[in-house]
């Protein structure tokens, strides 16, 4: 009997025991449950925030990208016309135009000095002499 009784004993302790440890588990997959929930709660407003800034910066990123490109074919088009309006040419042609209207230019300047000022004063002077009393005459006339 004593050994039923102290067989007794040992397995109440041990119920106690378990008992203690059953709350244990309880206490810690209760924790594991609040830790796992609150887990998704962060993981959940996370994601909003990055679905939030996604949409707010993805058509910013585009409006640039699609301004670069823009920009970079304009600027490929003005590189192909400056490419084809071969300006060391046109620089050359402008120079030429210039040098011949100065060398024009000269010859006019070098003929007008030329003329003796004084002598066509002089024949103007004379045809009016001449034209003056024909004038008057032909006012009488009438």
């Amino acid at each position: 009997m004593k050994d039923e009784a102290q067989h007794m004993i040992n397995q109440e302790e041990h119920n106690k025991e378990m008992a203690l440890t059953e709350k244990a588990q309880l206490k810690y997959q209760k924790l594991s449950f609040v830790m796992s929930a609150l887990s998704a709660v962060i993981m959940a407003i996370i994601l909003i925030i990055v679905i939030g800034l996604a949409s707010y910066i993805v058509p910013k990123v585009d409006t640039i990208y699609n301004s670069t490109m823009k920009n970079l074919n304009n600027l490929e088009e003005l590189t192909t016309e400056l490419n084809e309006a071969h300006l060391s040419e046109t620089v050359n042609n402008i120079n030429n135009l210039t040098l011949n209207a100065t060398g024009d230019l000269s010859k006019a300047m070098s003929k007008l000095n030329s003329i003796d000022l004084e002598t066509l004063n002089q024949s103007i002077q004379d045809l009016h002499d001449i034209i003056e009393p024909m004038a008057k005459l032909f006012k009488v006339v009438r």
